[in-house]
């Protein structure tokens, strides 16, 4: 991929007012350019407003941890997301939006509400879940619920027609972006690895709490048994309905009514729920890596 592709874009659609303030949704098949695309608008415009970044790649994550959606504000010398501070995070509970659309839904418009109250001009950068109905559907509600004044369809060739269609009639300004063909395909291994080095990232310095579950509230779709919760990630929300941390079950005990979570540090006495996710990780072989 030429190393100005973005930089030309972004500075053609910023020049033009295409992107201009509130919330830029970006939308596309993976590895199409989206998160460069993102990083070009966020640096040029961050130079004259505030620019906050929503990362929706829940498997994929650059702020915060994979399984979440993660917001940050831009800084116009850094491109690289992952460099920059996450404003907050919001538990979705997979690697994939299958299955989790709701929590897909509900994590980006609160990233996006947190991120709003700082920035003038929002970035959404999303996952490649562009197909099947499941897919418009998605960008169809998020579209509705966040009312985004302009959307980016980066593709290779019409693979967002779908969507599109049952977008372009509205008050939003849609641009449509060519990806560059040279843009290298990750295999399933390399996405693997990744997520494994951004979990090995997020609890290299994490610690042990005993939570006891007398004083929390547990939402889970799966029955409560140790077998099946050990190595589960979960979220610790507070009372305002904002997950502090995200950690991994390293024991059940349901004899004493307590669960011990590995999580970065944090005042475990704020933590009022315990959001269990579907994935499962193995907390040491990460912290390796």
């Amino acid at each position: 991929m030429s190393p100005d592709w973005a930089d030309k874009i972004a500075q053609q659609l910023l020049s033009r007012g295409s992107v201009k303030t509130g919330i830029c949704l970006i939308l596309g098949a993976a590895d199409t350019g989206k998160t460069t695309l993102a990083a070009a608008l966020a640096k040029h415009a961050a130079s004259s407003q505030p620019v906050g970044i929503v990362d929706a790649d829940i498997g994929q994550s650059h702020i915060g941890p994979p399984t979440t959606v993660g917001w940050a504000l831009a800084d116009s010398r850094r491109t690289d997301f992952s460099q920059l501070t996450p404003g907050g995070i919001s538990f979705v509970g997979d690697v994939t939006p299958v299955g989790h659309l709701l929590q897909l839904t509900a994590a980006i418009a609160q990233c996006v509400q947190q991120a709003s109250e700082a920035a003038e001009l929002t970035i959404i950068d999303t996952p490649g879940f562009i197909h099947g109905p499941a897919a418009a559907v998605l960008w169809w509600t998020v579209q509705r619920i966040l009312k985004p004044e302009s959307i980016l369809a980066v593709q290779r060739d019409d693979e967002l027609s779908d969507i599109l269609t049952g977008l372009q009639s509205f008050e939003t300004r849609l641009e449509r972006v060519s990806s560059p063909p040279e843009i290298p395909l990750k295999s399933p291994q390399d996405r693997r690895r990744y997520r494994q080095s951004q979990f090995a990232k997020y609890f290299r310095d994490s610690c042990l709490y005993n939570i006891s579950l007398t004083k929390v509230a547990v939402q889970s779709g799966r029955n409560l048994s140790r077998e099946n919760l050990v190595r589960r990630l979960l979220a610790l929300r507070d009372g305002k309905g904002t997950d502090v941390a995200i950690g991994v079950i390293i024991d059940w005990q349901q004899s004493d009514n307590v669960v011990v979570v590995k999580a970065p540090q944090l005042d475990i006495e704020q933590i009022r729920c315990l959001v269990i996710g579907d994935v499962s990780i193995d907390i040491a072989a990460a912290l390796q890596t």
